[in-house]
C-alpha cells in the first residue's frame, strides 16, 4: 500500500469524514476506494459505498479490477450507468445504488442525488412522478468517493463545477463521508473543499513522504520539444518505426480520427461506439494510440512518447502521466526515458516544466494549474433548492429540469447508433448540443422513425425532446448516415 493511501486509511479509521487525496498520476488513487470503504465501515461511518468516476470507460476498468482483486473478496460490487454490455458480461447493474459498493459516473450520481434518477429520466421529461427517494435512501448510509474531480473544472460553462459544489455541500450536511481524489486540481480546490483534510505528497510537514514513489519517479526522465502541428504525424511515424509506443492527443474528434487512419493506430474519442472503444482498449496492450481528452482519465496504459496539443495544464499533466506511467522499481538501476512533443499556442510553457510527476518538487507543473474555475451559480442554487425539499411535485421538477437543458452536469445525452436496429455495442451517447456536428440520417423510437428537431439551437432541441417523450414515452435515438468502424462518423 502506498504511504499516502495508508495515511488516508488511518484517518478514515479514526473517523475523518472529509478527505481530499491530491496525489500524482499513476499513484493508485482509484484502487484505494475499497480500502477506504472498509476503513469507514470499521469506524461505523457507513455500510455502503458509491464510487463516482467521470467516464463510463473508467467505471468498466475499475469494476473489472475490483472484482478480480482477491484482496477485495467479500465486497459486493455493482455498477450504475447506461452500459448494458457490462451486465451481459456478468457484472451486476444497479440503477438505484442498492448494492454494497456501486461504481457510477458523475452524471448518474448527480442526477440520482438531485431527484432525477437516471433510470427514469424519460418519465421526468414527460412530467410523470419518479422514484427519487430510492437512490437518496441508499446514498445517505454510504461513503462517497469522487474520483478524478479535476474533470469538472474543464467544463467552460460551469455546470459541472456547480453540480460538484452542490453535491459536496448536501453530502456533508447529511454527514456522509466524502473522499475526493485527483492529481491536477489548482487553487480552486480550497474554496470548493473548504473544511476537508488534504492528503498530499511532500518533503515537509505539509505532506506525506513517500520515498519509494520518489525513487521510482527519479528513474523517469523526460525530454521535451516544441514542434509545429504539421510535423506531428511525421514525428509519430518516426517514433513508431523505432518501436516506441506513441500517444498522440489532439483536441478535435475529427482530427483524431483522421490522424489515426494515417498512422494505422488505435483511436479513442467520445464518438466511438462502445464496441469500437472496447476494441481500441484491447489494442492498447501493445500498440500506439491517437485520442482526444477522453484518454486523460479513461486510459490506464503506459507509453514511451507523447505528442500533444498545448491544451489546458490539467489536461496536459494527465497526458504526460501516461508516458512512463509506472517508474522502474527503486534500486533496479533501470531508467524510463519518455519523449514529449508539444504543438500549438502556449506550447513553450510546457517546455519549461522540469518535474511532471512530483507536484511538490521545484519546477513542477503545479504552478500552471488554474486558481479559479467557472461556476454556474444559478444551477448550484437550484440544485440546493431541489435537494432540500423533501417532496417536490412532478410537474415542478419537470419545469426545473427543462430549464437547465435536461442535464444537471453537461448537455442532455441522446443514444446515437450506426443503424436503426443496432444493439448497444454499436451505439454511443452524444450530447444534444453536439448533434449538429454529426451526420444524422434520422431519429427513431423503438425502431420507428420520428420527426427531427426544427433547428439545433438549445431551445429548439429542448422543445423537440420534450415533444418526442410526451408523444412516445421514450427518448429518441439518432441514426447515423455513415460510420467507419474503429474511427467514427467523421
Amino acid at each position: 500500500m502506498r504511504r499516502a493511501v495508508e495515511r488516508a486509511v488511518e484517518l478514515a479509521e479514526r473517523g475523518e469524514a472529509s478527505l481530499v487525496l491530491e496525489l500524482p498520476t499513476g499513484y493508485g488513487k482509484t484502487t484505494a476506494g475499497p480500502l477506504l470503504y472498509r476503513a469507514y465501515r470499521k469506524a461505523g461511518l457507513c455500510w455502503k459505498a458509491i464510487h463516482v468516476l467521470p467516464l463510463r470507460a473508467i467505471v468498466e476498468n475499475a469494476l473489472k479490477n475490483y472484482v478480480e482483486n482477491p484482496d477485495y473478496s467479500g465486497i459486493e460490487f455493482a455498477y450504475q450507468d447506461g452500459d448494458v454490455l457490462l451486465a451481459r458480461s456478468g457484472y451486476r447493474k444497479d440503477p438505484f445504488f442498492v448494492s454494497e459498493y456501486v461504481l457510477t459516473t458523475v452524471d448518474s450520481f448527480i442526477h440520482n442525488l438531485f431527484k432525477a434518477p437516471v433510470a427514469e429520466l424519460h418519465k421526468l421529461v414527460g412530467g410523470k412522478p419518479v422514484h427519487y427517494h430510492i437512490p437518496f435512501a441508499h446514498i445517505y448510509p454510504s461513503c462517497v468517493f469522487i474520483d478524478e474531480a479535476h474533470v469538472a473544472a474543464q467544463d467552460e460553462r460551469g455546470k459541472a463545477v456547480a453540480a460538484l459544489k452542490a453535491a459536496v455541500e448536501i453530502l456533508r450536511e447529511a454527514d456522509v463521508p466524502v473522499v475526493v481524489m485527483s492529481a491536477t486540481m489548482g487553487g480552486w480546490k480550497r474554496k470548493i473543499f473548504r473544511g476537508f483534510r488534504f492528503i498530499t505528497l511532500g518533503r515537509d510537514d505539509a505532506g506525506v513522504r513517500d520515498e519509494e514513489f520518489e525513487c521510482e519517479m527519479r528513474n523517469v526522465k523526460y525530454t521535451a520539444r516544441g514542434i509545429k502541428e504539421e510535423e506531428a504525424l511525421d514525428v509519430a511515424r518516426q517514433k513508431i518505426s523505432e518501436g516506441r509506443r506513441v500517444l498522440v492527443v489532439v483536441n478535435s474528434v475529427e482530427k483524431a480520427a483522421a490522424w489515426g487512419r494515417e498512422l494505422g493506430a488505435a483511436v479513442i474519442h467520445s464518438m466511438l461506439t462502445r464496441g469500437d472503444r472496447k476494441a481500441a482498449m484491447h489494442a492498447l496492450e501493445k500498440g500506439s494510440l491517437v485520442g482526444t481528452s477522453a484518454i486523460e482519465a479513461g486510459v490506464n496504459a503506459s507509453f514511451d512518447v507523447l505528442i500533444s496539443s498545448a491544451d489546458a495544464p490539467e489536461s496536459v499533466a494527465q497526458r504526460v502521466g501516461r508516458v512512463c506511467r509506472y517508474g522502474p522499481p527503486c534500486g533496479s538501476g533501470e531508467v524510463c526515458e519518455g519523449e514529449l512533443y508539444f504543438f500549438g499556442e502556449g506550447a513553450e510553457r510546457y517546455l519549461a516544466v522540469k518535474e511532471w510527476r512530483l507536484p511538490y518538487a521545484e519546477g513542477s507543473y503545479a504552478r500552471l494549474l488554474s486558481d479559479s474555475v467557472e461556476e454556474d451559480r444559478g444551477l448550484r442554487a437550484l440544485l440546493l433548492r431541489i435537494a432540500r425539499q423533501i417532496y417536490i411535485y412532478a410537474k415542478t421538477l419537470q419545469v426545473l429540469f427543462e430549464r437547465v437543458g435536461y442535464s444537471f452536469v453537461r448537455g442532455a445525452l441522446i443514444e446515437t447508433c450506426i443503424d436503426a436496429k443496432a444493439g448497444p455495442e454499436d451505439c454511443f451517447t452524444a450530447s444534444l448540443d453536439r448533434l449538429w456536428r454529426l451526420p444524422v440520417e434520422k431519429f427513431v423510437v423503438d425502431g420507428k422513425e420520428v420527426e427531427g428537431p426544427e433547428g439545433y439551437k438549445e431551445e429548439d432541441l429542448a422543445r423537440w425532446l420534450k415533444g418526442v417523450v410526451a408523444k412516445y414515452g421514450e427518448f429518441p435515438t439518432a441514426v447515423l448516415k455513415r460510420y467507419e468502424p474503429g474511427y467514427g462518423p467523421f
